[in-house]
């Protein structure tokens, strides 16, 4: 596990304590065309292949399942928020079914935890009975998925099918990863089931590149219409006395007895 540095000016992934992945790999390859014309790669992929090239020794869009990080969670004392997927697609077609549930059984036995699991393999979602104790996410479409470019109104249909998917997902917290938030997004969320949305700029490389003011205006005064908690990831440009980095609180009947 690796544990998220946020301090000292080191942001780390600011919404989780740890990042877990048992599984590794993704085979969505995703890219995301910047507002200058140049195309940026899945962060995952570029760390995979350009730091961890020892973890991934096949490439990232090669399947990985490391067994013998299962127990890790365990090791943990006291409670944390751990996303399970930071290095893969726990939901992805590739996937074995047995791998994702002998996942899902460690955060059953670990109560004390909480996991954030994301995907872009939303209907996959409705085939497992998940923990109370973790949060589903989908995330925000890119530009290119699978190696096919995506239209404007492809990545509108796929915003609304997975916000139609996570509806129908019993869990304690449903979100969404709207990093980058590169259209105006706002319309799409009215009445949608999310308790938790994460909002982020485009980056490619050591460039930020800002969503317009208003896409983030709108955004806001729709998940607040609706209760939804909201979480600026630090790439955004934001005064200060507006900032966001609130969390949800999951629903009472579905919060898990802590202790193991």
């Amino acid at each position: 596990m690796n544990k998220q540095n946020k301090g000292n000016g080191r942001r780390g992934i600011e919404w989780t304590d740890y990042t877990w992945n048992p599984i590794g790999g993704c085979k969505h390859s995703c890219r995301w065309e910047m507002p200058d014309g140049t195309t940026a790669v899945c962060y995952a992929e570029t760390v995979a292949e350009r730091v961890a090239q020892a973890a991934y020794p096949h490439g990232f869009e090669h399947h990985y399942w490391r067994p013998e990080l299962l127990q890790e969670p365990k090791k943990l004392a006291t409670s944390a928020k751990i996303f399970l997927d930071s290095m893969s697609d726990l939901m992805g077609a590739w996937v074995p079914e047995e791998e994702i549930q002998q996942v899902l059984e460690i955060c059953r036995q670990t109560p004390r935890h909480t996991y954030q699991l994301l995907t872009k393999n939303a209907p996959r979602l409705l085939k497992f009975d998940f923990p109370d104790n973790v949060w589903v996410g989908v995330s925000a479409p890119p530009s290119f998925f699978k190696g096919k470019p995506l239209s404007f109104t492809q990545q509108k249909r796929m915003v609304l099918r997975q916000l139609e998917v996570l509806s129908q997902v019993n869990v304690p917290v449903r979100w969404m990863s709207i990093e980058p938030l590169s259209f105006d997004i706002a319309p799409l969320l009215v009445n949608s089931p999310l308790e938790w949305a994460v909002i982020g700029a485009a980056t490619n490389g050591a460039k930020t590149y800002q969503p317009r003011p208003e896409w983030i205006i709108n955004a806001l005064e729709v998940l607040d219409a609706q209760n939804t908690e909201v979480f600026f990831k630090g790439n955004i440009d934001w005064p200060e006395n507006e900032w966001r980095e609130d969390f949800p609180v999951a629903k009472p009947e579905l919060i898990a007895v802590a202790g193991d």
